[in-house]
């Protein structure tokens, strides 16, 4: 789970679960808001402490992600996690890498201009109240490019952060172009992406070792995901 994504923390925003996708990857660089991998972004505190099968979008999220649920994971869809909210979404660069740290914001921003960014959002998820586990969460990225070939490219950018950083590829079947890529050292984290047309969508976790999500569960996760937004 780079823009907000927990992916072992790593940029928090986007994977790793941390990051917010700025990749959004719980591992190496960036989740949202916890445990992500560097291929993420940073990420911010759920809008809402609400975890349920789904909470309501923020205000001045685009229209173009508002679609089924804002293309994110819906509850069910990932076992041992539940919605609990967004973060604030982004209609330009300089607002998605906001909270990168400030030595990669450039360079983030950077690839997401040449690759014709036009808006994201992030959800947060954590486990139900009754099964609360310190330091696991998960995150749902959905970004929107000018074009497939800026989607499809993030996608590429992504992995290619996560391999540099250290993190491992892995095989995700039935989901066209999709990459996952994570780790397992102090905490266990893992991240999906791949793209629909113009859309970027990643899904991530960060987790302590011990009880944490599988691989298989994430990807089955996807694959939901996919199965709404592929249309």
């Amino acid at each position: 789970m780079n823009r907000r994504s927990p992916l072992g923390r790593a940029i928090r925003r986007e994977v790793a679960v941390a990051t917010p996708l700025a990749a959004i990857a719980f591992s190496g660089c960036g989740g949202s808001s916890s445990s992500s991998s560097t291929a993420t972004t940073a990420s911010t505190q759920p809008s809402t402490g609400t975890r349920s099968a789904a909470v309501a979008l923020p205000p001045g999220t685009p229209v173009a992600l508002r679609g089924r649920q804002g293309g994110v994971l819906l509850g069910g869809d990932f076992p041992g996690f539940v919605p609990s909210g967004y973060g604030a979404p982004s209609t330009s660069v300089q607002s998605w890498v906001a909270e990168y740290p400030p030595e990669l914001r450039a360079s983030e921003a950077a690839s997401l201009k040449a690759l014709g960014f036009v808006a994201g959002s992030t959800e947060h998820l954590m486990p139900p109240a009754q099964d609360a586990i310190a330091g696991r969460e998960a995150l749902s990225v959905v970004q929107q490019f000018r074009s497939s070939h800026g989607a499809s490219g993030n996608v590429a950018v992504q992995l290619k952060r996560a391999l540099a950083s250290g993190q491992r590829a892995f095989v995700v079947p039935g989901i066209p172009g999709a990459k996952g890529f994570g780790s397992t050292a102090s905490t266990t984290d893992a991240n999906v992406a791949f793209a629909v047309g113009p859309y970027y969508y990643l899904v991530g976790f960060s987790s302590p070792s011990a009880g944490a999500p599988t691989q298989a569960q994430l990807i089955t996760a996807a694959q939901r995901l996919y199965g709404r937004v592929r249309g």
